[in-house]
């Protein structure tokens, strides 16, 4: 196993790619599930989003999906990694529980603010707490990758950073055809 350390990222650049894949990944499943289950497509975007800025966003998606399914193929986990893992995770688990009931109460003072009155104090402040959280998020994540980054082997190292440059490329692209 590697023995170095990966340093915490705090940069915001990073941590704004990573809350945006997260993002996308999760507004696509949400959106696309139901429209699935009904046996149409549905792009709640169609009309509103240049298709550009939807197909950008929507490749973001297949990519961040492809490797996270194809990450145990191609680099499958041991047995003792994956009970190291698991172990990191449950010890984190109180953590992560409270950062998802956080989200959804902040998203849901949000939804309520901003119906009531989109230019109020209270809403300004329920979008603050929305970027609080996903700043704690990130960085509750990245304490934990930094814990599980050492267990990997070189090789799955490299699988999640290269995974990682495509998906940084792909966002950036996303980004800069949202500004036409």
């Amino acid at each position: 196993m590697c023995g170095h350390h990966a340093a915490i990222d705090p940069n915001p650049k990073h941590i704004m790619k990573s809350t945006l894949i997260l993002l996308l990944i999760g507004l696509s499943l949400a959106t696309a599930t139901p429209a699935m289950a009904l046996g149409r497509k549905a792009d709640i975007g169609a009309g509103i989003v240049p298709e550009e800025t939807r197909s950008s966003a929507r490749e973001v998606i297949r990519t961040a999906v492809r490797h996270f399914l194809n990450f145990r193929k191609e680099t499958p986990l041991s047995d003792e990694q994956k009970a190291s893992i698991s172990k990191i995770l449950q010890e984190h688990r109180p953590e992560i529980q409270a950062q998802l009931a956080q989200g959804r109460d902040a998203r849901r003072a949000m939804e309520t603010a901003a119906r009531e009155n989109a230019t109020s104090p209270a809403t300004k402040a329920a979008a603050e707490k929305i970027g609080d959280i996903a700043r704690d998020r990130a960085l509750l994540m990245a304490r934990i990758s930094a814990k599980v980054r050492p267990l990997l082997t070189p090789e799955q190292q490299k699988q999640i950073e290269s995974a990682r440059e495509e998906i940084d490329s792909l966002v950036d692209a996303a980004f800069a055809s949202a500004g036409r």
